[in-house]
């Protein structure tokens, strides 16, 4: 079960996003995007969907770097992170999992754009 001041938070930065970038209804995964492209710091060339997979990847990533479970351990050639695993990731149930990362995502973009 998703936490209500955690679902409020996550209504608030689809809210941010829907405004900022004229989105409807942003999903779980646009935000993760965001936060991959905003974490790579650059803009990656391309369209490809494999591109949008690996952003939302990189997102869910920094996610769990937030939390504990992964640490930044450099930058490859062409500028993607590496990470290295700080603990072993537990078997969560999938609403545990979706908590977790609304919890580290909300938590980012209020940081980032002090909500």
């Amino acid at each position: 079960m998703i936490p209500e001041s955690t679902e409020k938070a996550w209504q608030q930065v689809q809210a941010q996003i829907a405004q900022r970038y004229g989105v409807p209804s942003p999903s779980v995964e646009g935000a993760l995007f965001l936060i991959g492209l905003n974490e790579l710091g650059f803009c990656p060339e391309g369209n490809s969907r494999q591109l949008k997979t690996d952003l939302i990847h990189l997102g869910a990533l920094v996610l769990l770097a937030r939390a504990g479970y992964l640490r930044c351990i450099g930058r490859t050639e062409d500028g993607w992170p590496r990470w290295e695993g700080l603990e072993n990731l537990p078997s969560w149930h999938p609403d545990e999992e979706k908590s977790l990362l609304l919890q580290e995502l909300t938590r980012y973009f209020a940081e980032i754009w002090e909500l």
